[in-house]
């Protein structure tokens, strides 16, 4: 048993094992006991990896089911917050990653008195300047799937990369990046100060490390550039530019900012702390009131495999949400939170929600999701695909937005790489590009991006959709939205 009675930074942590108990103080003087009874780790027909992990506790006599991250925010049982990080299947699966979360028992649970920040005072600083979910995004224990990872079949022995951290996709070399925290820079680059510790990760070129006055590392990967003002050991304050997202180091070729957060755990070892409820409350501080559809995580099926699109996790500051309607990729339209989809070809989709609430305001999110053969036959394997553009807010009718895309196709199979993307911006105005990986032999040898410049001429908002088919006739599907401003 362990008690405490403040809820410190980040929530109070426990590492169970399933039938150990913990009680958790909370600020009013009185405790709740937690027992960790199961853990669920199903595994998906298409790939047979775990999907949606997630735990059972008994919370002071209520039996509570908890998601292991995925998008969820902390869920409000009996005066009490509550969060689960990851469990042990997850943790053990990623191979040569495995002491990534420093987890020894068989899960981590969070906990938060319902008034207490999630993070601290003041919260974060969101990192990214650009409007919220503005592309694909892949966060803890989703699997990463962006850049056609969910392709191959996995390998006897082979790790699974469950993603950990927070992974902002965005316009390769536009968006800026901000500190999230004031601190000291113990890394920048290929250079290290006194103070960096290797468990924050490595050096390397494409990276920005800061300590925090209580020891934790906050780590910037992919950048496509560093900012010159940034000097290895000085302090920085929140909200200082970093450098621009890029799709450097180990990015996998999709352009995207990712985030560690890195901090003593329960085990005494420092370990990845799942960040997303963070990254929310950051957003939010800045932008009080907002409506955030999120059909996320990227669901993963074979055909003939009914899944269902959830959008319970979108989130409303201030107000409730009234309706959820989801657009589907053939046309049709179904409401409610939740929709089964039965797939009847394999291919790269996107399904589209919006979310309305009580104030009048709507959002869109979108899901994207694989259809893949069981066997990894490449006859039936569809491309990936990565959508983005810049500026994604405060767009006015006439401005010029920049679009970019890259369709994936994926390790053992190139030879599906054919044809090309092509565009519809919503407003009845088309166009093609040809994206591609150097050393392919077609006609996109020599490109990894390719860029569309497009302009509005009235406000409202747009839905872009570029499709592209492979040589096997499998197709990949991406959206994204754009808002245009009264001028």
């Amino acid at each position: 048993m362990a008690s405490e009675a403040r809820t410190p930074k980040g929530g109070h942590v426990f590492d169970l094992a399933i039938g150990e108990s913990v009680d958790v103080g909370l600020a009013d003087g009185t405790s709740r006991t937690i027992t960790l009874l199961e853990i669920q780790e199903p595994r998906c027909t298409a790939r047979g990896v775990i999907r949606s992990p997630s735990i059972t506790v008994d919370l002071d006599g209520n039996k509570v089911d908890v998601p292991a991250a995925e998008y969820h925010l902390p869920q409000l049982v009996n005066g009490l917050r509550i969060a689960c990080s990851a469990t042990r299947g997850v943790v053990e699966a990623v191979g040569r990653h495995q002491d990534i979360y420093a987890l020894d028992k068989d899960a981590r649970i969070r906990c938060w008195d319902p008034d207490a920040p999630l993070f601290d005072k003041p919260p974060l600083v969101y990192p990214a300047k650009q409007r919220w979910f503005a592309s694909l995004t892949q966060m803890a224990n989703e699997r990463c799937f962006v850049n056609a990872c969910e392709l191959p079949l996995i390998k006897p022995g082979e790790y699974v990369y469950y993603h950990y951290g927070l992974d902002i996709g965005g316009h390769d070399r536009a968006v800026p990046c901000v500190a999230m925290i004031g601190g000291e820079v113990v890394c920048r680059g290929e250079e290290t100060s006194p103070n960096f510790d290797p468990a924050a990760g490595t050096e390397r070129y494409d990276r920005v490390a800061i300590r925090d006055d209580d020891g934790w590392f906050y780590r910037f990967s992919h950048l496509d550039m560093i900012s010159p003002d940034i000097k290895l050991g000085e302090r920085i304050e929140p909200g200082r530019y970093v450098g621009a997202l890029g799709k450097e180091g180990s990015s996998g070729g999709w352009a995207h900012l990712h985030i560690s957060i890195v901090a003593p755990q329960p085990s005494g070892r420092y370990g990845e702390v799942e960040g997303y409820p963070f990254l929310v409350e950051a957003y939010l501080n800045e932008h009080p009131g907002a409506l955030l559809a999120c059909a996320r995580p990227h669901r993963v099926a074979v055909v003939g495999e009914e899944i269902e699109l959830d959008g319970s996790r979108s989130i409303c500051d201030g107000a409730a949400i009234t309706s959820h309607q989801w657009t589907l990729h053939n046309g049709d339209r179904r409401d409610g939170v939740r929709a089964p989809v039965i797939y009847e070809k394999e291919g790269f989709y996107s399904e589209m929600l919006t979310v309305t609430d009580e104030r009048g305001q709507s959002d869109v999110d979108f899901c994207p999701v694989h259809v893949l053969p069981p066997d990894g036959d490449p006859a039936k394997t569809p491309p990936a695909m990565h959508l983005s553009y810049f500026p994604a807010d405060g767009v006015r009718p006439g401005q010029q937005i920049a679009f970019k895309v890259r369709t994936f196709f994926g390790r053992g199979f190139e030879e599906n790489q054919d044809g090309e993307e092509w565009w519809d911006f919503g407003d009845g105005t088309h166009a093609t590009t040809c994206s591609g990986a150097p050393g392919r032999g077609t006609a996109c040898a020599e490109k990894d991006f390719d860029e569309r410049w497009h302009a509005y001429d009235a406000p409202g908002r747009y839905i872009v959709t570029v499709t592209r088919t492979a040589r096997n006739g499998r197709s990949a599907t991406a959206q994204l939205r754009v808002e245009v401003e009264e001028a």
